[in-house]
C-alpha cells in the first residue's frame, strides 16, 4: 500500500525475511519504508510461518487466532507509521526514510549524534572551565536552554531526544515559538537561547554530524533594551531616607554602595576586605574580578562608599569576610520596592538600576571619560559601555532643547 505526498513519494511494504528462518520454523516479519526513492527496512520483532503469509496483500492468510493477531499488529504499525510521517511533514523541510525510521522506533538506529547528547556533553565541558574563564551565567543559560529543549521535545516531538540531523529551519522556528509563547520568554531571551542552539549546530557541522545549517536563513537580532537609572534627585532621596527597619536599611546601603561603585549584586555579595587596596597616594580602591565576565574592575572608593564600608567593617573582620551584609537578589529587590515607594520614586526599582545609575548619573553625566567608566564597570569592551553613552547623549539633547526654548523667549528669535 502506498500514499503520495507533495513532498515525497511514500510507500510501505510488509514482508517476511525468508533468509533468516528461526529454530521454530517461523520467519521474521519486516517493514520496508520507501520515501523519496530511498528505502530502509525495520524488523518488527514478530515472526510468522511461511505457509500462512500472503506476499501479495502483505498480510497473514485465514482467520486463525495467529493470523488475526498478526494482521491487527500490521494494521497498528501501518497507522502509526502514517501518523508519524504526517507529524514529521509538519516539522521538517525534508523527510527521509531514515528520518521516519528513527522517529518510528524512537531510537538512534543510525548511531548518529543526538541533540540532547551533544547539548549535555557541551554543558559538562563548559562547567569544567568555569573556574578558568567561562562565566557562570553563560553555563546556567545553557542548562536552562537544555531544560527548555527537553520539554519541547517531549511535548511537540513525542521523544526524549532526536538525531542532530533532524534539526532544520522549521525545527528552530517551532522551538523559538515554544520559548516565546509557551514559556513566556521575551524577544532577547529567545534570541539568547537560539544563539546557544546555533553554537551547538555549528559544532555538529564541524564534526560532520550535521550536513546543513539550520540557521542559514534565520537572523538572531537582539533588540536594544531600555536601561533605567536614577536621577541625582532620586538618588539623593534614597540616601537621605529615614529607615527604621534594619533589613531595609541594609538593602538601601547595599544599593547606594552599588550606585557609587557600579558593582552588580553578585559582586557586592562576594566583595572581601582583601579586595580593598591602598594605592601609593593612600587612596583606597576596589580591585575585583567581576563574577559574570571575570574581567577585573578597578574602582576608586568615594566618600559615600567609604562611609558604608566603615559602618559594617570592623578590625576583627578577617580579609576573606564579605564587606557588606547582603540578601538574596529576590529579597533585595522586594525591599527596594518599599524604599522606592517611600522615596516617592515611581520607577520599578531593582538592584541592577544601581549599576545603570553609576554609569550614567554618577560618572558619564559628571564628565568621567567613557574609557574610565568602561574599566570601572569591568566591561570586556567599550561597546558595552556605549549603551550608557547613548542615554547621556539623549539627556544632553533634551537639556539643549530646553536651553534653546529659554534663549528664544529671552532673545525673541
Amino acid at each position: 500500500m502506498s500514499i503520495m505526498s507533495s513532498r515525497n513519494s511514500f510507500s510501505l511494504l510488509f514482508y517476511i525475511n525468508r533468509s533468516k528462518q528461526k529454530k521454530n520454523g517461523q520467519f521474521p516479519l519486516m517493514l520496508r519504508i520507501t520515501l523519496g526513492g530511498r528505502s530502509v527496512a525495520i524488523s518488527l520483532k514478530r515472526s510468522i510461518e511461511a505457509d500462512i503469509w500472503n506476499p501479495s496483500s502483505g498480510l497473514a492468510k485465514g482467520k486463525s487466532h495467529e493470523a488475526t493477531g498478526i494482521n491487527q499488529f500490521i494494521d497498528a504499525i501501518r497507522v502509526r507509521t502514517y501518523d508519524k510521517h504526517n507529524e514529521l511533514l509538519t516539522r521538517y523541510d525534508e523527510v527521509t526514510a531514515e528520518l521516519l525510521r528513527d522517529a518510528l522506533l524512537n531510537v538512534n538506529t543510525s548511531k548518529g549524534k543526538t541533540l540532547v547528547q551533544i547539548w549535555e556533553e557541551h554543558n559538562r565541558e563548559l562547567k569544567e572551565t568555569l573556574k578558568e574563564n567561562s562565566p557562570l551565567a553563560n553555563w546556567k543559560r545553557y542548562c536552562t536552554g537544555l531544560g527548555y529543549m527537553k520539554e519541547f521535545l517531549l511535548k511537540h516531538c513525542k521523544a526524549e531526544d532526536i538525531l542532530i540531523k533532524m534539526v532544520d529551519r522549521n525545527f528552530v522556528l517551532k522551538f523559538q515559538h515554544f520559548l516565546k509563547v509557551e514559556k513566556l520568554n521575551n524577544h532577547n531571551q529567545v534570541m539568547k537561547y537560539s544563539q546557544n542552539l546555533k553554537k551547538l549546530t555549528k559544532m555538529a557541522q564541524l564534526n560532520g554530524w550535521l550536513t546543513h545549517d539550520p540557521f542559514a536563513t534565520i537572523t538572531l537580532t537582539v533588540k536594544e533594551v531600555s536601561r533605567p537609572y536614577l536621577t541625582e534627585l532620586e538618588l539623593k532621596a534614597i540616601i537621605e531616607q529615614k529607615i527604621d527597619k534594619e533589613p531595609i536599611a541594609r538593602v538601601r546601603d547595599m544599593f547606594v554602595f552599588s550606585c557609587f561603585t557600579g558593582l552588580a549584586h553578585a559582586d557586592v555579595r562576594k566583595l572581601k576586605r582583601s579586595e580593598l587596596e591602598l594605592n601609593p597616594n593612600g587612596k583606597q580602591w576596589i580591585r575585583i574580578a567581576r563574577k559574570k565576565t571575570k574581567v577585573r574592575a578597578h574602582i576608586p572608593v568615594l566618600a559615600v562608599v567609604d562611609q558604608i564600608i566603615q559602618k559594617y567593617v570592623n578590625d576583627s573582620s578577617n580579609s576573606d569576610s564579605p564587606i557588606l551584609p547582603t540578601y538574596t537578589n529576590q529579597n533585595t529587590n522586594r525591599y527596594l520596592k518599599v524604599i522606592a515607594r517611600n522615596a516617592g520614586i515611581e520607577k520599578n526599582l531593582s538592584f541592577h538600576i544601581a549599576r545603570h545609575t553609576f554609569a550614567t548619573t554618577v560618572t558619564l553625566m559628571n564628565g568621567v571619560p567613557i574609557e574610565s567608566v568602561s574599566k570601572m564597570l569591568g566591561h570586556k569592551n567599550i561597546q558595552s559601555t556605549q549603551h550608557y553613552a547613548k542615554i547621556v547623549d539623549e539627556k544632553v539633547g533634551a537639556d539643549m532643547e530646553l536651553l534653546a526654548m529659554r534663549l528664544e523667549s529671552k532673545m525673541n528669535w
